[in-house]
């Protein structure tokens, strides 16, 4: 399962945000695959990629604001003191508030925010040997509840319909 969590990262990252901008109005007017094409914009190569696959596809028209994503291949977590290194930006993030998790997929920086997301293990599926049926308002009863281990049904709430009607203002 993958989460994400909001992290403040205190920096200024305009001129990156607007680097970011421009790639992103690139993608759209000549749909590029290629980092290379926006070399001489000075985005490190791994954001551009990852903006340049954002924002080629066909549905985008156009662009109001572009976050800098970092794809998890380009941030290096330390366990021991859970900061999140994020080299191309020299950016550390404190991920000491986020629960255990398997890996970081992506973090997408903002103006003020990083959006870090993360895959968490799901937690083990538990099988359950007994249960219950509730089948809400059916045959004029407000509830019917079901026990099929034991094979007995309970109407309950024949008279709801009666009491509402009776006190209705």
């Amino acid at each position: 399962m993958i989460l994400t969590y909001n992290i403040k990262h205190e920096r200024d990252f305009s001129s990156e945000l607007i680097q970011a901008k421009k790639i992103a109005d690139f993608a759209i007017r000549t749909k590029s695959n290629s980092s290379k094409d926006v070399r001489h914009l000075g985005l490190k190569s791994a954001i551009a990629n990852q903006i340049l696959r954002k924002y080629r596809k066909s549905g985008i028209k156009k662009t109001s604001s572009v976050n800098l994503t970092v794809p998890g291949q380009s941030v290096k977590f330390d366990n021991t003191e859970k900061l999140a290194k994020i080299s191309c930006l020299n950016l550390e993030l404190d991920c000491m508030y986020l629960p255990e998790f398997k890996k970081i997929r992506q973090i997408e920086i903002g103006k003020t925010l990083a959006h870090v997301s993360v895959e968490i293990s799901e937690p083990e599926t538990r099988a359950s040997e007994k249960f219950i049926g509730i089948d809400c308002n059916t045959t004029g009863h407000a509830a019917v509840i079901a026990i099929p281990h034991t094979g007995k049904i309970h109407k309950l709430g024949k008279s709801a319909i009666h009491t509402h009607t009776k006190y209705k203002q």
